[in-house]
């Protein structure tokens, strides 16, 4: 111990590493303090809750051990090392320091736990790694804990054979030392009470502030029902949502870092303040529209009302369907979507007996779903002959978007070669339209009593969807958007340079988007050419 003890904790001995020490631990607890004060309730999910419960402990238990050791060391001019420290606990006094250090590292080491993983879990590797996180997690405080029991039952063994050394091992011993220990325990008593006044004035100004809003003036927030909720000025968007008993999606925990909290505005939009950096910054990375705000940083200071976008999972349905996305099933990603569609499926039935259109349509769906399955993609609804989708659910947004694209290579030839095989069924060959995108989505998992299937709520969908309708009016096969094209990275650029990019306007999206319209399966094979293998 003591020998690692040269290596880990002396830099931290120095005056620089002190100073750096102290003021990170000053900076920690003020801000915790701060996040209590700003927080308009405290109704918050049970991993916020004992996160900063236990945050606001940590300083009273540990004011009793590292305020000790440092007053000892810098006052009193005691010489402390891990010899002296396990004697304290294990032979001096263990009534006392045994179970008081032992709440506290627990209490430390879960704090800490907590705030990584709501600093990670909106991290698209982070389900992949979780684990081995959680298995970390628990090794290093249970292997720390034995070395610890190892040691003092060592020394205490050996204070017992020879009580010469068990006397040289005591810190505050004689007369003098009694009163040091006196003294220094009335300044670890200040300590921990000016700290208890700081959290209970806290509460107190937060108490106040409530009162005078509630008082004086409130702000009304609608919601989809319509479900009017009233809370004082200052409130957050997800705090009114929680305030209320709303569900409300939020993976990290109301930090700005995930989007799934995101509403649209439906009304006030003007009146309110522009996004700030952390707001502003991932509503950029997820490419959302002027009325998308996100509901943890959105504080209105006037009545607006809103629409959450992602369905929480409690709430996510009143009857047996649940959307495990947004909680513990389901992760923000960037994917790739394709929409694929039968051209004149109406006619195709015309004059046929049920059983022979269904044996076409069958033999079109598994056509399209097998060119989906075979380049890494998940179909996630079938409506008639509209086959939804999506690809990259592994975090590989790259990838995802070249597979796409060899998906709807292989799809439109797969038709071409159904349409050869069927030729004498068929009037004339069949002819479908696709649509390709990408963006950020939640993908997550939708049960039924019965069943599961994977699906993805977002944009992304949506606008793969209406680009296959513009291929009607653009009159080509496949419609892309460029952002597709680009993620994909085709391996020849300069076949990428002799694609021709248009502009179009989709309904519901005030911006055109550039897209690329493909005409011939040839145009699309040259940018992304089959595996030799």
């Amino acid at each position: 111990m003591q020998a690692a003890h040269t290596v880990l904790l002396v830099p931290w001995q120095s005056y620089v590493g002190l100073s750096l020490l102290y003021t990170s631990f000053t900076v920690h607890g003020l801000l915790g303090l701060h996040a209590l004060f700003r927080r308009r309730h405290l109704r918050l999910p049970a991993s916020e809750a004992w996160q900063l419960a236990l945050g606001l402990a940590i300083p009273v238990l540990l004011f009793q051990h590292a305020g000790g050791i440092r007053l000892g060391t810098s006052i009193y001019g005691k010489e402390f090392g891990y010899e002296r420290v396990l004697y304290t606990f294990w032979v001096a006094d263990p009534g006392f320091y045994l179970p008081w250090q032992s709440l506290l590292l627990i209490i430390v080491w879960i704090h800490g736990c907590l705030g990584l993983r709501a600093w990670l879990r909106s991290k698209p590797w982070y389900p992949r790694a979780s684990a081995a996180l959680a298995s970390l997690a628990t090794l290093i405080p249970v292997l720390a804990v034995l070395g610890v029991i190892n040691g003092g039952l060592d020394l205490r063994e050996a204070a017992l054979r020879d009580p010469a050394y068990a006397a040289s091992l005591a810190v505050w011993s004689g007369d003098q030392g009694a009163r040091d220990l006196a003294s220094a325990e009335w300044i670890i008593y200040g300590l921990t009470v000016a700290y208890l006044g700081l959290v209970f004035g806290t509460l107190g100004l937060r108490a106040l502030r409530d009162w005078h809003a509630k008082r004086f003036h409130g702000v009304h927030i609608t919601y989809p029902g319509p479900r009017i909720v009233s809370v004082p000025p200052g409130f957050s968007v997800l705090e009114a949502s929680r305030w209320a008993g709303i569900p409300h999606a939020s993976v990290c925990g109301g930090r700005g870092r995930c989007s799934t909290c995101r509403v649209r505005i439906v009304q006030g939009a003007q009146t309110l303040v522009a996004p700030g950096p952390v707001e502003r910054l991932t509503l950029r990375r997820i490419g959302a529209a002027a009325p998308i705000r996100l509901a943890c940083q959105l504080r209105p200071a006037t009545d607006v009302s809103v629409e959450p976008l992602v369905p929480a999972g409690p709430g996510a349905a009143l009857g047996a369907t649940r959307f495990d996305a947004a909680v513990e099933g389901g992760r923000e990603l960037q994917i790739a979507a394709m929409f694929v569609d039968l051209r004149e499926s109406t006619r195709l039935a015309t004059d046929r007996l049920p059983y022979d259109a269904l044996f076409l349509f069958d033999r079109y769906i598994q056509a399209v779903t097998g060119a989906i399955e075979r380049n890494g993609g998940r179909a996630t609804s079938i409506a008639g002959d509209g086959v939804m989708s999506v690809f990259g659910v592994d975090g590989k947004a790259a990838l995802a978007a070249r597979n796409v694209f060899a998906a709807a290579r292989d799809v439109w030839d797969a038709l071409e070669r159904l349409s050869d095989e069927l030729a004498g069924e068929l009037k004339a060959p069949l002819r479908i339209g696709i649509g390709i995108h990408v963006g950020m989505a939640v993908v997550g998992m939708v049960s039924t009593s019965e069943s599961q299937s994977l699906q993805f709520l977002g944009d992304t969908g949506n606008i793969a969807a209406k680009l296959e309708e513009q291929s009607k009016a653009l009159g080509c096969t496949l419609v892309a958007s460029v952002a597709a094209l680009d993620m994909a990275a085709p391996p020849e650029p300069t076949a990428t340079a002799r694609v021709e990019a248009t502009h179009v306007t989709i309904a519901g999206r005030q911006a055109p988007i550039d897209v690329v319209a493909f005409r011939h399966r040839s145009e699309l094979e040259r940018l992304f050419p089959r595996s030799p293998t």
